[in-house]
């Protein structure tokens, strides 16, 4: 499979990130709040998300919608997939 990597400069409002991951916008919200998503740009009801954010909000819905995960357990997982990052940001660094 081949890995697509996501586009720093992209953004999207928050409409389209709701159609594209299949959230609703009080789950992002809530996501937002919880910390594990953030929006690039904020103005009131206009947020807008990276490409990342937008992959991660994917992942969190295939979790609770296929998997029929919990907050809880999808918490633990996405902060076990930060830490799989930070290790393999830190071994880039040190080659």
């Amino acid at each position: 499979m081949k890995m697509i990597s996501p586009d720093p400069h992209e953004t999207h409002p928050i409409e389209v990130v709701i159609r594209m991951t299949g959230s609703s916008r009080r789950k992002i919200f809530f996501y937002c709040r919880k910390g594990v998503v953030s929006p690039v740009r904020r103005n009131d009801d206009d947020w807008h998300f990276d490409e990342e954010s937008v992959m991660r909000l994917r992942h969190i819905e295939a979790l609770r919608q296929q998997h029929r995960m919990n907050w809880a357990a999808i918490q633990t997982i996405v902060g076990l997939l930060d830490e799989v990052e930070n290790l393999r940001a830190e071994l880039r660094w040190r080659r």
